[in-house]
């Protein structure tokens, strides 16, 4: 079915009328074409599967039913979304409505809880890894949720976040009869096969509220795809020609890159042009949390140099207090360029007047640059037009010259997207899989894991030829490992497997850390415990440089003999390299629990804030399960890993661990406490509140805060805001969009490796 008819309101909807009169209330009047013809369909019930393009207003026609089925029958809401940042704009849209009369709760963090506050919410929202993680946890709630929204289903393409989200779905649809599904996809290809698989009615749909044209740059000119062209000012630099002439104009540009260093070089050559047509003033608190808070970084620095210009940079390296402010100033309209790496083009609603595409490759280590696909260009494309803004939105790619121009116009402009495909149909994307589903007793056999596997997007669109033995085959490997036991022609969890199953960790993980946590004993070094939780699938490596080798051959040789986790275990060359970006991540970590300034840090290795904190949370999640796995096999060695779990979590030495469970204090203010006298919490109950403003960088908010806090007798071990704030929310999305279900470390072969060590750089 494709979108068009006559204009319908939004008050004619088959809808309660408190929804009615807050529609209203919010400006909506007139549905867009797509949503006029999606909505019925949703508000009868009926699966949905709803195609249509970025900015068209997919999000009401999720809301809209969402808010009507708990208004109207009591049932719950699951709303799935792929990263944790449009989990938030999602909830947040949702409150405006909730004087309803209904509670809408994110849920994001823990992987190794239920989330039992979860069971007074009408409406959740949640990643795929987060719904998936609640389900292995056996949540009562789950059983009332009457209708699953999956927002941006075609990110079940993904290698990284699809298996979750096609087995999160596959299980919720098994478990609750007469579940209602609501897809929410851009225009991809073969929409009819998601439509197929959920048994759904399909509407597909071109039309946009801002129209967008896409084409390609080329000798001073811009080719769309609608035949058209336009000029652009005639100059030595058409990435600057470009942004100039947009800005100009009152609009705003987003230019996407493949590397991460790109975006800050590109932000920082573009700067002193951009000062001089555009510019802003930052607050000395604006200025502090760009540059790192307490704890600054160059990084930081660079960064709060390009915002005063009106510049920005946005990766993987900033903190999630950075990037936020990037967004939100980026909205606003401070900000009038960003420089970004594609995934930001699958996250937030950030759209521009003009994006601009400079890479359409990507280097990858065993195949050298390889192309993007013509689905990521196009999520790029689609952050053109910003309704309510612009009038029109533009997306161009760059050509070096005609035959590239040629190429870009044919490949990607006219191009349609490549059709979606499951990516769960392999060994080392089953694996954690599998035993989630033995865990959860949603399969007790081989072949119950195959009828499951048939009733996946995989199945539904495939033959599953040699599916058989790919799960004989995990199986196998599970009942190995003292994970799951046969009896006859059943399969059974067993308590080693049920825990990981729990702690959401990959299975070869667990392998790992329960051999090296056998191994540990009290004279174990810290930096050899941090060395096994690095060389675990699940955290991702760090590109070992040419600079970093002498240290790092240094440290291999000093603890030659002492690894938990043996990097002489086999012989391949590819495996040793594997061990050195192990151990460059495990260096970080030991320099960051022994309190070494991020600036440091960054410096040393090479690396950028963002990537400390990656690591950092990753880490401190795996010594968690470390711990728990230590608790089945060497109780003792909880006494090493413990203490070590909560510096990392805070960064500090033993000595620190009082001070930073203040909330607001971090690392680098705990220490200069701690200089100062102030060592724990009755030196805070007994200081008077002005000596402790007098600190630096403690001042009188924070000061009376640790006050009041210590006025209480108790102070909660909660991360400090100076050093993660909503860093910690961000694991799971880490987990997906760093690491892949087939986990990081693990290439088709089975054999160790990362795809690409030169990812990291993205």
């Amino acid at each position: 079915m494709s979108s068009t008819g006559p204009v319908m309101r939004f008050d004619e909807l088959d809808i309660v009328p408190q929804i009615k009169e807050a529609l209203t209330e919010q400006g909506f009047v007139n549905l867009h074409p797509p949503q006029a013809e999606a909505l019925p369909i949703a508000l009868s019930g009926k699966n949905l599967v709803a195609a249509i393009p970025t900015a068209s207003g997919k999000s009401l026609i999720g809301f809209i039913p969402a808010m009507n089925m708990v208004l109207t029958s009591g049932k719950k809401v699951l709303y799935i979304v792929p990263l944790k940042a449009l989990a938030s704009e999602k909830r947040d849209d949702l409150e405006k409505f909730s004087h309803l009369g209904f509670n809408v709760v994110m849920s994001s963090g823990d992987l190794d809880s239920d989330d039992r506050r979860l069971g007074d919410a009408d409406i959740v929202i949640a990643t795929s890894e987060k719904a998936d993680s609640l389900i292995r946890h056996g949540s009562s709630w789950i059983k009332k949720v009457g209708l699953v929204i999956a927002d941006e289903i075609h990110m079940i393409h993904d290698p990284g976040r699809g298996p979750t989200l096609e087995i999160a779905l596959t299980k919720m649809i098994r478990r609750n009869k007469g579940l209602q599904v609501i897809a929410l996809s851009a225009t991809v290809s073969n929409a009819n096969d998601l439509a197929q698989w959920l048994n759904a009615e399909l509407v597909t749909s071109e039309w946009r509220p801002i129209p967008l044209k896409e084409g390609v740059y080329f000798n001073n000119e811009i080719t769309f795809d609608d035949c058209s062209s336009r000029d652009v000012p005639p100059g030595s630099d058409p990435i600057w020609q470009l942004i100039d002439q947009t800005v100009q104009e009152g609009g705003q540009c987003l230019v996407f890159v493949n590397m991460r260093r790109s975006t800050e070089s590109i932000a920082v050559k573009y700067s002193p042009k951009m000062k001089k047509i555009s510019g802003m003033e930052l607050t000395e608190e604006e200025s502090e949390m760009l540059e790192g808070d307490a704890d600054s970084t160059a990084l930081g620095k660079k960064l709060a140099s390009c915002v005063k210009c009106g510049m920005a940079f946005h990766n993987a390296g900033l903190t999630y207090k950075q990037r936020r402010f990037v967004e939100d100033n980026f909205k606003n309209g401070r900000i009038k360029c960003i420089a970004a790496t594609p995934t930001l083009a699958a996250g937030i609603n950030l759209p521009a007047r003009r994006v601009i595409v400079r890479d359409t490759y990507r280097f990858e280590s065993n195949a050298g640059n390889v192309p993007i696909s013509v689905m990521e260009v196009k999520q790029m494309c689609g952050r053109a037009g910003r309704p309510g803004y612009d009038p029109y939105g533009e997306a161009v790619l760059i050509a070096k010259n005609y035959d590239d121009y040629e190429h870009l116009m044919d490949d990607y402009v006219m191009h349609d997207t490549e059709r979606l495909t499951s990516k769960i149909g392999n060994e080392n994307t089953l694996r954690g899989h599998i035993l989630g589903l033995i865990a959860t007793g949603d399969a007790s056999s081989e072949e119950g894991v195959v009828d499951f596997i048939r009733e996946t997007f995989y199945g539904s669109t495939s033959q599953l030829y040699g599916i058989e033995s790919v799960v004989e085959s995990v199986v196998d490997f599970l009942a190995e490992q003292g994970m799951v036991e046969r009896y006859g022609d059943g399969v059974r969890i067993l308590p080693f497997g049920k825990r990981i199953s729990d702690l959401y960790i990959d299975p070869k993980s667990a392998i790992i850390l329960r051999d090296a946590v056998k191994k540990i004993d009290s004279d174990t070094d810290d930096l050899m415990i941090l060395h096994a939780a690095a060389a675990t699938p699940d955290v991702m490596g760090m590109y070992p440089k040419k600079a970093d080798q002498p240290l790092l051959d240094k440290i291999a040789d000093e603890y030659d003999g002492d690894f938990l986790v043996d990097p002489y275990e086999d012989d391949d060359m590819e495996m040793y390299d594997y061990f050195y970006s192990d151990l460059k991540t495990a260096v970080l970590l030991n320099d960051w629990i022994n309190e070494m300034s991020e600036e440091t840090i960054t410096d040393t290795l090479g690396i950028g804030p963002g990537d400390i904190r990656s690591r950092v949370d990753m880490t401190e999640w795996l010594l968690y399960a470390m711990n728990e796995i230590a608790l089945l096999f060497n109780p003792p060695a909880t006494r090493r890993i413990k203490p070590l779990l909560t510096r990392v979590q805070y960064g500090v030495k033993q000595d620190l661990l009082e001070l930073v469970r203040f909330r607001g204090v971090g690392r680098a203010r705990a220490r200069i406490l701690y200089n100062h006298g102030v060592k724990g919490m009755a030196d805070v109950q007994n200081i008077d509140v002005s000596v402790l403003a007098s600190f630096q960088k403690i001042g009188q908010v924070l000061a009376k805060r640790m006050k009041e806090q210590a006025g209480y007798g108790t102070v909660k071990e909660e991360p400090p805001t100076a050093v993660y704030d909503e860093d910690e929310e961000d694991m799971l999305e880490k987990m997906a969009a760093e690491h892949g279900e087939s986990s990081p470390k693990q290439d088709n072969n089975g054999k160790k490796g990362q795809s690409s060590l030169f990812d990291f750089d993205e």
